[in-house]
């Protein structure tokens, strides 16, 4: 199975969509945007300063995502906001995303989500085994629960 490129640089596809994202909502600026991302990946991710900075230019360049200088006392901050071909934009990669992990999900053939857990699996012990199939299992439940609470939402609209 041949994987688009969001696969050559995922940190980057994934940054790109998370600032577009969180400038869909208000604009912010540089620090806002970074603490934002660490808040919805628990800490688990946090970009550096160049690549953040790097992306919101390379984002300005496509036009998508403008800004202006803003000043607070003595402090000058650069405050962005996403555009009209920004916010289309990232309505496209997240149908790409989505695209993705459907394939991905119902691949049969080489069965990439279910082969890599054992591939991980295979190198631990039993009791680190089961504390982390434990923990995937704790987390796969939070997450249909916030999918049945989704899907109730939307059902009673």
């Amino acid at each position: 199975m041949a994987f688009p490129p969001f696969f050559q640089r995922p940190k980057g596809v994934l940054l790109r969509i998370s600032i577009l994202r969180i400038l869909g909502d208000e604009p912010a600026h540089g620090y806002q945007i970074m603490k934002h991302i660490e808040e919805l990946t628990g800490g688990a991710w946090v970009p550096s300063h160049s690549l953040l900075y790097n992306t919101l230019g390379e984002l300005e360049e496509q036009r998508f995502v403008s800004s202006k200088k803003d000043f607070k006392g003595e402090v000058e901050r650069t405050i962005y906001t996403i555009t009209k071909a920004g916010k289309s934009h990232l309505k496209k990669q997240v149908e790409n995303m989505a695209q993705i992990v459907a394939q991905m999900m119902s691949t049969r053939s080489e069965r990439l989500f279910q082969q890599m857990p054992r591939m991980l699996l295979n190198e631990l012990e039993p009791e680190e085994r089961k504390s982390f199939l434990l923990q995937i299992r704790t987390r796969l439940e939070e997450g249909l629960k916030e999918i049945n609470l989704e899907l109730k939402k939307l059902e009673s609209e």
